[in-house]
């Protein structure tokens, strides 16, 4: 007999909404390859048949749940980026909402930037989306001064990115929480550092 109480009946769309979250939590709390279906389908106290109807396998359902963090980073970055704020400013808020997305107490970045699937070409793809939405809007700031060459700045904004990205992976997975520099203050010193940088070429 199962070890689990089996889950009210739910309309459709309810219940894809439920799967997703507890797969999400499982993704997170022990990454790809620990988490099975048959775990999501016990935690969500469903049976794998019902699992399946809703996402063929562990690789679809964990790319829908990247897909959606995407989505919902790069309109977080692109508000920011679109604003009228000089291009300064622009890069001190970019950068604050790249740490305001690993702050989160979900620890949802967790799916991008610490999966272990970095070598899988679907998840590399993903990755790729945000990595490319924050070099786009460096590199165009050093073309703007037209220092640099177009694959020089090509260059230098996927290196400041990749520190960016790896400084707030860092700040949010690998610190204390109680002694660690606030949000605030750690988005502050990557951004002094990024413009610093930006300014000397």
């Amino acid at each position: 007999m199962s070890g689990h109480t089996r889950a009210a009946r739910l309309p459709r769309a309810e219940r894809r909404r439920q799967l997703v979250e507890v797969a999400r939590a499982l993704f997170v709390e022990h990454g790809y390859a620990q988490t099975s279906m048959d775990q999501i389908a016990e935690s969500a106290a469903v049976s794998k048949p019902v699992l399946y109807q809703h996402f063929p396998g562990k690789h679809e359902l964990f790319l829908h749940l990247l897909d959606v963090e995407v989505e919902a980073f790069v309109a977080q970055i692109s508000e920011v980026l679109s604003s009228d704020l000089d291009n300064r400013q622009r890069t001190r808020q970019t950068v604050t909402a790249v740490y305001r997305y690993v702050s989160d107490p979900s620890r949802r970045h967790r799916l991008l930037l610490s999966s272990g699937r970095t070598h899988d070409p679907d998840v590399q793809q993903r990755g790729e989306v945000i990595e490319g939405t924050l070099a786009r809007h460096i590199a165009k700031l050093l073309q703007e001064g037209a220092t640099v060459s177009v694959e020089e700045a090509e260059l230098v904004s996927r290196g400041l990115v990749a520190c960016m990205i790896e400084a707030a992976r860092w700040w949010a997975d690998e610190t204390d929480e109680a002694s660690r520099p606030t949000l605030e203050r750690a988005a502050e010193v990557t951004f002094t550092m990024l413009w610093r940088g930006l300014s000397r070429l």
